[in-house]
């Protein structure tokens, strides 16, 4: 099965910006992986190398990969479903507006076919919700999602166990039995009285269940993966201080443009 890394450039920032800012962040505030630390990453964690490189894309904006999956599946090039390493500050999983209720309530009601256009924006389709939307769409078959926990200055490999917990932006309503320790996403379909039941927590039936998606958060110095066979990148400049750029060039050594 294809894995795919799913990469956003703000993995490699501390602390993680939480809202887009005005302008770019600052410099001064923020701590950047080096060049070194970036290849040691992809080299020894995600077992990639410069002289084996894999077909990706570049992205300016991280929601463009919910469109390069669509193309690759289109072009026959992504086998579908696939599992996703969600490399990244934020879990992109629609925390913090309401694209899930979109999903849930409207996405769901389409058949499968007819589900890879819906609208964009916010509480619709955007940087923060994609994968949510890839997930409605039957595309990914697995999702581990990897943040950063820790200052990159002080970066560096730990045994597994070392750092627990979830984190602090995982949305519940996506769940399997609306547990984050459920171990799964599951998406519900509901319409908007059911949506008020899901939000009161009161128990309710839903109109149609989605298959279960594994999911499991791991922290970064703990991650390890091998097979990846398609890598997206994105720039998402407004959570990312111009000194972080010149990381791009870095990991864009380790794929082609596909």
């Amino acid at each position: 099965m294809a894995i795919v890394l799913d990469l956003d450039l703000d993995f490699f920032v501390w602390p993680t910006v939480r809202g887009p800012v005005e302008g770019r962040p600052p410099d001064e505030e923020h701590t950047c992986a080096t060049p070194d630390q970036v290849r040691s990453f992809l080299e020894d964690q995600c077992n990639l190398s410069r002289d084996r490189r894999v077909p990706g894309c570049f992205c300016r904006k991280h929601d463009e990969a919910f469109d390069v999956w669509k193309r690759w599946g289109a072009e026959k090039t992504l086998e579908l479903p696939f599992e996703v390493a969600h490399v990244d500050a934020h879990s992109d999983l629609s925390f913090g507006d309401a694209s899930w209720s979109y999903v849930l309530e409207t996405v769901l009601s389409l058949p499968p076919g007819e589900r890879s256009n819906p609208e964009r924006g916010y509480n619709r389709l955007n940087e923060g919700s994609y994968l949510t939307f890839a997930i409605a769409n039957r595309w990914i078959s697995r999702l581990i999602f990897v943040a950063p926990v820790s200052r990159w200055a002080k970066f560096s490999r730990k045994p597994p166990g070392t750092v627990r917990g979830l984190p602090s932006d995982l949305n519940v309503f996506l769940f399997k039995n609306s547990s984050l320790r459920s171990g799964a996403i599951q998406l519900r379909q509901i319409n908007r009285d059911l949506c008020v039941k899901l939000m009161s927590g009161e128990p309710f039936t839903p109109l149609s269940i989605e298959r279960e998606v594994p999911f499991s958060s791991v922290p970064a110095p703990e991650f390890s993966v091998s097979g990846i066979t398609k890598i997206v990148l994105a720039h998402s400049e407004e959570y990312c201080p111009p000194k972080s750029d010149v990381l791009i060039d870095v990991v864009r050594e380790y794929f082609f443009d596909s």
